[in-house]
């Protein structure tokens, strides 16, 4: 075919070329648009960070399920302890190993965090990525289409029919005819498979930032226990350290402190002799303990301070016990009240009560702060006669229950509930 026959075999196909360049673009627009993800679809791949990610919360919960079976068995080992005074022994004695376990869990859920929120940050980041590439994609198809419009042509760096028209064969034409329908072709895949990975990825942001805020939770509660146990470590150690500094006071002042104990217990001797006690039989039932909310004993009935002290009652205390409600252990009759708001170890039992619950038994609460009641009146279990001070001989706010039989001190522990 000679030249001068083949352009006019040319210009009566160019209504074929238009249509064809038609074809060529409309894909591009639709791209723009959007086109149906199955057109582009690539094969599933794990990213490598994300298997790392995975191995490691997994490593990480583990470890918690450990944690809570080492938090079950320290519950078990306190909770099989039936009685109360060897109870609340084992858990002064054992609150550092509490501590220490939830602060392993602490940990633990600390480094979920912040695992959790670097790999958010990287998954944030490859979404932004992804956002770029796809806005400039989106930019050079507008540009296309532009020149589309000003050119009636599908065109890259030159007009596309110009480009045709140059063709020197029926075989270069239809080449670069493919050609630029191929352009077309694979924009479109560039720009379905950047959308559709960027809709994963937003899915799996929505993922993480709920994983997230689950962990934020976790970490709160955590934190709330780990504040807790702190409180009770520190009311613990200040128990230790106020009885320490009554134990050094009381064997740097051996004598005069003895001989002021024993003073002090014959004169309550004798304010009992002289009570005016009910003749009628105990109430009966176990008495209600005297501080509700209040439950460590720092101090137990019995001989203390190296077997040189013998300690009359029980000492209940605990941090913001100071101006708490002191009960009536018992129902009974109010006997004797003294009132003493000064501190220190000649002043004894300080502001003090005597309660009489009948058949010789009475309950004693000492270094009050307040008294509630007076002499004579009726008190019913639960009712409050007083509250919690530091009087008398006391190194910090506690309230000192003594239960008496005929006068003599007994063990109060098997009395109280």
């Amino acid at each position: 075919m000679t030249e001068k026959t083949f352009k006019r075999f040319l210009i009566s196909v160019l209504c074929f070329c238009l249509s064809a360049l038609m074809i060529i673009a409309s894909p591009v627009v639709f791209a723009t648009e959007g086109a149906p993800a199955s057109e582009a679809e690539a094969p599933s791949q794990t990213n490598p960070s994300d298997e790392e990610y995975r191995e490691q919360i997994s490593d990480l919960q583990d470890e918690q399920i450990k944690i809570q079976e080492e938090m079950k068995d320290y519950n078990n080992k306190i909770n099989n302890i039936k009685d109360d005074k060897k109870k609340q022994q084992a858990i002064a004695n054992t609150i550092d190993e509490k501590i220490s376990i939830t602060q392993k869990a602490i940990d633990v859920g600390l480094e979920k965090i912040a695992l959790t929120n670097k790999y958010i940050s990287e998954k944030k980041q490859e979404i932004e990525n992804k956002e770029k590439d796809i806005e400039d994609t989106l930019q050079l198809f507008r540009e296309r289409v532009r020149a589309i419009y000003m050119t009636g042509g599908y065109s890259d760096t030159a007009n596309s029919i110009v480009m045709l028209l140059s063709s020197k064969s029926v075989s270069e034409f239809l080449t670069r005819s493919e050609y630029l329908e191929r352009i077309a072709e694979h924009d479109k895949e560039i720009v379905s498979g950047l959308r559709d990975e960027l809709l994963k990825l937003e899915e799996e942001k929505v993922v993480l930032e709920a994983e997230k805020a689950a962990l934020e939770e976790e970490k709160a509660a955590l934190e709330k226990e780990q504040e807790e146990l702190e409180k009770q470590l520190k009311e613990a150690k200040s128990s230790i350290q106020d009885l320490a500094a009554m134990q050094k006071e009381y064997e740097a002042n051996y004598a005069e402190l003895s001989a002021m104990q024993k003073q002090i217990q014959a004169e309550l001797l004798d304010i009992y002799k002289n009570l005016n006690t009910s003749n009628e039989a105990y109430v009966g039932g176990e008495m209600m303990w005297p501080v509700p909310g209040f439950s460590k004993i720092s101090s137990y009935y019995g001989w203390r301070f190296n077997n040189t002290d013998f300690h009359t009652g029980i000492d209940i205390t605990g941090s913001g016990v100071h101006g708490a409600p002191v009960v009536a252990a018992n129902t009974g009759t109010v006997v004797h009240t003294k009132t003493c708001p000064y501190n220190g170890y000649s002043y004894g039992y300080g502001t003090y009560i005597i309660v009489d619950h009948g058949g010789g038994i009475t309950t004693l609460y000492a270094h009050l702060s307040a008294i509630n009641v007076k002499v004579g009146d009726i008190v019913v279990m639960g009712e409050q006669i007083g509250k919690v001070g530091n009087t008398g001989w006391s190194t910090g706010a506690h309230l000192h229950f003594e239960v008496r039989k005929n006068g003599s001190a007994v063990n109060p522990i098997s009395y109280i509930t």
